[in-house]
């Protein structure tokens, strides 16, 4: 019985350190890549005067949805409506997830921040996101929680949506930050 325990805690510390190494070494390489289509993000607090369109901006198909972040205390989700723009259908999914990067005032906490979205592909019904997550992006058990709920909330939102995956640096994971076990795929309540 103390084996098993021992064995159980040694591999939860090495995977701990695992997921920690790999935030650090993206880190380093973030400067590089294709950056051309970056997600535009615009909530309801918008400004009366908006700025002429560009024919880019004509271009882009935007999308109403719900987002969520952490309140000021980080213990409840707060639901907020949102826009979000992008150039392809394709594209809808990971402009959604960066909406929940971008808290829209000091009262809410962007439960996604630090965490750079590598890919969100939809085939068969399953969102496969890929992320990527910086040392100073790691949360306790509770924010943890919150942004595991963020997202699924946040995508399920699409109805052609049934299941989400979820990897870390293109790797199946037991959990995001070492609190919260991660199902695989995550299915539609």
């Amino acid at each position: 019985m103390l084996n098993n325990k021992l064995n159980g805690l040694l591999i939860s510390v090495s995977l701990l350190a695992l997921l920690s190494a790999c935030g650090q070494a993206k880190m380093q390489g973030t400067g590089t890549g294709d950056q051309t289509t970056k997600p535009q993000v615009q909530t309801n607090a918008s400004e009366p005067n908006q700025p002429v369109k560009s024919p880019v901006q004509d271009k882009m198909k935007q999308t109403s949805i719900k987002v969520y972040f952490g309140d000021e205390n980080g213990e409840k989700l707060v639901e907020q409506e949102t826009v979000v723009s992008y150039k392809e259908e394709d594209e809808k999914y990971s402009s959604s997830l960066a909406a929940l990067s971008k808290a829209p005032d000091s009262k809410r906490i962007a439960l996604l921040k630090g965490i750079t979205i590598k890919s969100a592909v939809l085939k068969n019904q399953q969102l496969t996101v890929d992320i990527s997550i910086a040392p100073e992006a790691r949360m306790g058990a509770g924010g943890e929680d919150l942004l595991l709920q963020a997202m699924k909330k946040t995508m399920f939102q699409f109805s052609e949506i049934q299941s989400l995956e979820i990897l870390v640096d293109g790797k199946v994971v037991d959990s995001l930050m070492g609190h919260m076990e991660l199902s695989h795929p995550i299915k539609r309540d």
